[in-house]
């Protein structure tokens, strides 16, 4: 991505005022030189965001912008240089107070003082160089600030830009915003589309094609037609491919079909060998495929066309495209064009959007300059949404509104035209800081989905993040991400409901690349015919369907990662010496060279799912290096002492990958953020001294935790948590499978007393505990101390504390969303007291805020009950009000083989949702009266499934052997339906079970009698190979049973 001049520019001054008082300055003598420039770079920095208007415009601001850039990224280096030779000098002159005074740097800017820096040093200029650096930075900014008075740009107050941040609004983030659907015209082309889709059932293949410009919303039609309900009835499979102008790989495209429909492809890597594989997997079932966003003719005509009308019984493709002659060229049959939104439903799109309290006073009080606004944005959904992210963060006042409306932006030229605008003016009223964060999405490819996890990381080691106040820079990462959201520039993925993942419009996307400009390349370097293009490349993604890449000497840049990984050549890292951020992942990277320990620079390394089998002792020689990224790496089992020498290191992760023991001195790491996987204890191997609890204690920045082995920690040393204030996500385990040896009771009493002392902060979020073989829970999840221990708790996760009987009284949280017990096989009952109690009165209400309630793997559990035998006793005539699970969307109960009976009481909780499996003494599901969605798997015992009122979706996983006959309880379900007929009745029956009962449900069969009376049903057997979909109105009946076999 482009540096942000202006944002970058203020970064360096602050950078610069944070270290000319440093003894390490001091000593290499050039605190003089470093203060004119820091002057220099304060007064020009004040017209940089009006020469960031204008370069879009005027090439010779353009170019004089880029000349400040180059210097601007020659100072960010030399910050990092004179901090680590002036700390080598101090050192070889051995003046250990200085050395401490000098630690006092902030943590952009600080560098370890605590061990030798020789090996550094070799890497870095020698003070005269630095110094020579210095001055020769600082002629050139003369030369560049006597320019700009040439261009008479307008001075600006920094102030001005500033991003107030909600210190709440990086962890209490509101619910995933509502479907952008508005206007009856969408409602009326999904209708009218679906009913052609589904008509006409002697048709074999058909194809439709939605047709618009771009941002126009062609993507969200077709995703309404994808859901409908008529669609998932009429089609056996169903798949959505996202296809996009640069997709570059014919075999990735086959696969990810493939994978759609629910088929594997194995070992298979060549396009023959894939089309056949679809081709067997389609046989005799029909299919709806979208293709979205197409640009190329053939992969519909020549790639899949064949293998798809050969072997379905029925097929309807749906093609979204931009241009008119491609939807006739792949042989479209109907083509709907989707046409911009007329203004009134531009304004209700923008209501909707700005207005989220629906203060209709607001609305009609704004709606004349609103109307007018909204004509600006002709009719495009995307730029209504884009300016909508504007005024969201504008008073709702005229004035506000119509500083919107008269913003000069909106005439801006010398951007591409579907970029003009609102959507350039919904960018250019971003704040600076954030600009950055935008425009590095544009280093992901088309289609890719964003991990907030991932973005906070990368933004951080870029440098586009201070922390502000009481917030760390993580902190403000997060804001960011939100804000952008909140700011419709990233669209959240619907299944994630805390948007940890994201995705971006193709214009918007198109936006950052265009500013992004020639800083950033996305592709195959070995493409590019012209060097020149490259020299003065910043961030590079390498994406290539090549075996193996190579890539170019390239002096400035400054990050590299690899996309879709090839193979490649590590040593080439060693050479890249500006290196910030290096990311190498997947299973073709296998060793790391020697010489990174050079990239002095280096702030982010990600090495996640790499085949590496050790790391090289100069990982050390990182002093700035921020994000050790280490997740999945299997074949990794030792890593370097050296990396306790990385004083700057944030985050360190080391979840699922296999490693003996983590190296002592982890404690001094003293920035630690976020430390995932730590092991507790010594190398059983060649002796090597280990981590160890007490080391915790003095990383008091921790925000997330999880620590493994802890069977291996020392009483004395475990109380450490108490001090970590910011400490928000905590994982406690043991070792696997530990207790199948032969444990001793003392074992056993040590690890209750171990964890009885690692009780959390109370500003804990997410607790997960983990193999705890203890026979209690520790003392800080007692009755007494709970509340008090975890209060603001909303995640919970108790996986494989097989010795504990009895469950803590957990209705007692007060903010508890989410709950999963998994593995507590020492559990036999579950009675009232796990709703919570204070001195053996009920709590006045059980579970405020659960949500999700997952109940797993519990092979010794037998009861349930929520209520006392008193209170059930008199169930039936009981009209207390709802005292437990107030809020609950679904509970979920798997691999209970002894549970007998659902628990009395649970009438009186609104469950939308129940998923049962695995429980092979369950013999009735009843009497309740809110749910509406129920699922039965391996339930063998079931007899009586009644009183469900509001149910309108059953999916029963039964018995697929050959001579199993369809569950009775099921007949007599459906037997009672009938008999109490539903008006609007929209329930449906989802049955997967042996071939002779889906063959009883043929018509004419005994069965049918029953099936003929739900409003949808759909069945399968032989693994899905036979399958009979019915719908009672409009009438639909389909079924291969009678050929399932491809011959």
């Amino acid at each position: 991505m482009a540096m942000i001049v202006d944002a970058f520019a203020g970064k360096l001054v602050e950078r610069l005022a944070n270290i000319i008082e440093e003894k390490a300055i001091m000593v290499l003598g050039v605190k003089d030189e470093l203060q004119r420039l820091r002057r220099r770079m304060e007064r020009i920095a004040l017209v940089l965001k009006d020469a960031e208007k204008k370069k879009i415009q005027d090439e010779t601001v353009k170019g004089w912008v880029h000349e400040l850039k180059d210097l601007m990224y020659d100072a960010d280096d030399i910050i990092d240089l004179c901090m680590i030779q002036g700390t080598g000098i101090l050192q070889d002159v051995d003046h250990p107070s200085q050395l401490a005074e000098s630690s006092t740097t902030t943590a952009s800017t600080r560098v370890c003082c605590h061990f030798p820096l020789l090996s550094c040093v070799r890497s870095v200029p020698s003070r005269y160089e630095i110094a020579d650096k210095i001055k020769s930075l600082n002629d050139k900014l003369e030369e560049i600030s006597v320019d700009k008075n040439k261009f008479n740009f307008i001075t600006s107050s920094n102030s001005s830009d500033a991003y107030a941040m909600n210190e709440a609004s990086y962890r209490q983030s509101s619910s995933l915003p509502e479907p952008d659907i508005v206007g009856w015209d969408i409602k009326d082309a999904t209708k009218s589309l679906v009913e052609l889709l589904v008509s006409q059932p002697e048709q074999k293949s058909r194809l439709f094609a939605i047709v618009g410009m771009g941002g126009i919303g062609k993507t969200t039609l077709a995703q309404q037609i994808y859901n409908d309900p008529k669609i998932n009835d009429a089609f056996v499979l169903r798949s959505w491919i996202w296809v996009s102008k640069s997709f570059t790989s014919k075999i990735d495209l086959l696969k990810e079909i493939i994978r759609n429909i629910g088929g594997k492809y194995g070992e298979c890597t060549t396009i023959s060998e894939l089309q056949n594989i679809l081709c067997d997997f389609l046989c005799e079932k029909s299919l709806f495929l979208v293709l979205d966003d197409v640009w190329d003719e053939n992969i519909w005509v020549d790639l899949i066309k064949n293998a798809i009308e050969r072997r379905t019984t029925k097929c309807r493709v749906l093609v979204t495209t931009r241009d008119r002659n491609t939807a006739a060229k792949v042989g479209a049959t109907h083509i709907h064009h989707v046409n911009k939104l007329p203004s009134d439903v531009g304004w209700e799109l923008l209501c909707k959007k700005v207005f989220t309290n629906n203060n209709t006073q607001d609305m009609q009080r704004l709606k004349d300059i609103g109307m007018k606004i909204v004509e600006k944005c002709d009719g495009l959904p995307v730029a209504i949404k884009a300016i909508a992210g504007v005024l969201v963060t504008k008073d709702q006042n005229n004035r506000e509104w119509e500083n919107v409306l008269s913003s000069d932006a909106w005439t801006i030229t010398g951007l591409p035209e579907e970029l003009q605008g609102a959507l350039y003016l919904s960018y250019e009223a971003l704040p600076s800081a954030i600009k950055h964060c935008f425009l590095y999405c544009a280093l992901y490819p088309h289609g890719s989905k964003f991990h907030s996890e991932d973005l906070v990381c990368q933004w951080i080691a870029e440098g586009y993040i201070e922390a502000k106040g009481n917030a760390s820079m993580e902190d403000v990462a997060k804001s960011y991400y939100m804000e952008l959201i909140c700011r419709s520039f990233l669209q959240p993925v619907p299944k994630f409901v805390d948007m940890s993942r994201c995705t971006i419009h193709d214009l918007l996307r198109a936006l950052a690349e265009f500013f992004a400009g020639d800083e950033s390349f996305l592709g195959d370097p070995q493409e590019v015919q012209s060097t020149e293009l490259m020299k003065k490349l910043r961030r590079l993604t390498v994406a290539s369907n090549r075996e193996s890449v190579s890539i170019p000497h390239l002096d400035c840049l400054r990050s590299l990662r690899l996309w879709t990984p090839p193979s490649l050549n590590t040593q080439v890292v060693g050479n890249l010496k500006h290196l910030r951020l290096l990311l190498l992942t997947g299973d073709k990277i296998e060793n790391i060279p020697d010489s990174i320990g050079g990239l002095v620079h280096l702030r982010l390394l990600d090495l996640e799912h790499t085949c590496i089998h050790n790391l090289p002792d100069s990982l050390g020689n990182l002093i700035n290096l921020q994000f050790l990224l280490l997740n999945g790496c299997k074949s990794l089992h030792i890593l370097p002492k050296s990396i306790t020498k990385l004083y700057n290191l944030r985050w360190l992760r080391l979840h699922n990958t296999p490693l003996n023991y983590v190296p002592k001195g982890i404690g001094k790491l003293e920035h630690l953020h976020h430390v995932q996987g730590l092991i507790i204890g010594d190398s059983g191997d060649d002796g090597e001294e280990g981590c160890n609890l007490e080391e915790l204690q003095m990383l008091e920045k921790l925000s997330c935790l999880s620590i493994r082995n802890l069977e291996k920690s020392s009483i004395k040393s475990a109380s450490v948590l108490s001090n970590k204030t910011h400490l928000r996500e905590l994982w406690l385990c043991c070792t696997p499978n530990y207790t199948d040896e032969h444990i001793q009771q003392q074992e056993t009493d040590k690890i209750v007393q171990v964890f009885d002392e690692l009780c959390p902060p109370p500003c804990i979020e997410k607790l997960g505990i983990r193999d705890y073989f203890g026979g209690q829970y520790p003392k800080w999840m007692s009755s007494t101390s709970i509340t008090t221990a975890l209060q603001e708790l909303i995640y919970l996760n108790l996986i494989n504390c097989t010795n504990c009987p009895h469950l803590p009284q957990l209705g007692q949280l007060p903010q508890l969303k989410f709950l999963e017990i998994d593995g507590a096989t020492a559990v036999v009952s579950i009675g009232p007291e796990f709703l919570g109690n204070y001195n053996g009165e009920p709590t006045e209400i059980a579970f405020p805020k659960l949500e999700i309630l997952i109940l797993d793997n519990m092979s010794n559990w037998e009861e349930w009950s929520l209520i006392s035998g008193e209170e059930e006793d008199n169930e039936h005539e009981s009209s207390k009000p709802l005292m437990f699970f107030p809020h609950l969307k679904s509970i979920s109960i798997a691999k209970c083989p002894k549970l007998k009976a659902l628990p009395s009481g649970l009438n009186r909780v609104n469950i939308p949702k129940l998923f049962i499996r695995g429980a092979h003494s369950l013999s009735r599901v009843s009497h309740l009266p809110t749910l509406k969605e129920l699922v039965v798997i391996d339930c063998p015992m079931l007899e009586c499934v009644e009183k469900l009122e509001s149910l309108q979706s059953l999916k029963v996983f039964d018995n697929e052997e050959d001579d199993a006959g369809l569950p009775q309880w099921l007949i007599s379900f459906l037997h009672q339906r009938e008999e109490k007929p539903h008006e609007d009745d929209l329930f449906k029956l989802l049955l997967e079970c042996s071939a002779q009962a889906l063959k009883g449900c043929l018509k004419g069969r005994p069965h049918w009698l029953f099936i003929q009376q739900v409003p949808r049903f759909t069945g399968y057997a032989k693994k899905r190979s036979m399958y009979l979909k019915y719908t009672k109105e409009p009438y639909y009946y389909e079924t291969n049973i009678t050929v399932y076999i491809c011959r």
